[in-house]
């Protein structure tokens, strides 16, 4: 009876694989992956909550606590993001040389068009560290994480592939305009952005053959998956060539989504003057500047 005073095992699961916590459930979960035990449960809600929120309907929070465990430091705790109402949780071994494995944890919030948010648990000598990692260089940060991470460039490192949500609606609607991969590695306890490294280039033409076929389609909201397949090309090395199938295929004569040169305040009937739209190559141009994918 010894083992039911003590309580059930965590479950073991494999090294790099996360696992969801999903606040509607209202219960921890508990596991052990690399040596490393992980607890994830609600935070307790205030005495008198406030807002629309879980705990003011539901008595229940869904921000919970993660806490982290493993030999010989001292126990890790951080929160989730309280607007969303799951969290993924993976431990993962960000590179060969860090003491132990770290470990990632994960949500998102805002529907479809939502943004990611994580924390990276950084490994030392002497215990953990959390890294924000909801934006970088100013973008939001959208898709999620595989469900086991991977090294993609084969250089011993985990790479982190999430979505680059500076195209969200910029060029057609949020469901019509396709997001181009942002790469990440933790690297000697830092974040950093991968996603220029010709070693990765094979995944940006892998999601160029992806959005080949809608760019050059009849599609009436085309121009979006254009945008994300010359910024895969820029990536990849192939600009010259997809830039010339771009010209071929846009969608023409639509001012919905086309880019004007003068402010909202400036347009009369609640509509930019055409003479003052700005044609899609030219816009996109300009976005692929702004946004790191081309030189200034």
């Amino acid at each position: 009876m010894a083992f039911l005073l003590l309580g059930a095992a965590p479950v073991e699961v494999p090294e790099g694989r996360f696992q969801t916590w999903s606040s509607y459930k209202k219960a921890p979960l508990d596991f052990s992956s690399g040596g490393v035990s992980v607890r994830v449960e609600a935070l307790p809600c205030p005495s008198q909550p406030v807002g629309d929120s879980t705990c003011a309907y539901e008595g229940y929070n869904n921000q919970a606590a993660v806490i982290v465990t493993a030999p010989g430091v001292p126990n890790f705790s951080v929160s989730t993001d309280r607007q969303s109402a799951y969290a993924r949780v993976a431990v993962v071994r960000f590179q060969r040389s860090d003491p132990r494995p770290g470990l990632i944890v994960e949500s998102q919030y805002g529907g479809s068009g939502g943004d990611m948010t994580a924390q990276i648990l950084v490994p030392g000598e002497q215990g953990y560290r959390a890294i924000e990692f909801d934006r970088r260089d100013g973008a939001h940060l959208q898709g999620a994480l595989a469900d086991t991470p991977t090294d993609l460039s084969g250089d011993g490192v985990l790479d982190l592939k999430l979505e680059d949500g500076a195209f969200d609606s910029r060029f057609g609607c949020n469901a019509c305009t396709p997001r181009p991969p942002k790469l990440f590695a933790v690297k000697d306890g830092k974040l950093v952005d991968e996603s220029r490294d010709p070693a990765l280039r094979h995944v940006f033409a892998a999601d160029m053959r992806r959005l080949a076929p809608l760019c050059m389609s009849k599609d009436p909201e085309r121009n979006g998956a254009c945008a994300a397949y010359v910024a895969d090309a820029a990536r990849a090395g192939h600009f010259k060539a997809a830039w010339a199938a771009m010209l071929k295929h846009y969608e023409r004569n639509r001012d919905l989504w086309q880019h004007c040169d003068v402010p909202v305040s400036a347009w009369p009937n609640g509509r930019c003057p055409r003479e003052h739209l700005r044609r899609f190559p030219d816009a996109l141009r300009a976005f692929l500047k702004a946004t790191g994918y081309l030189p200034a």
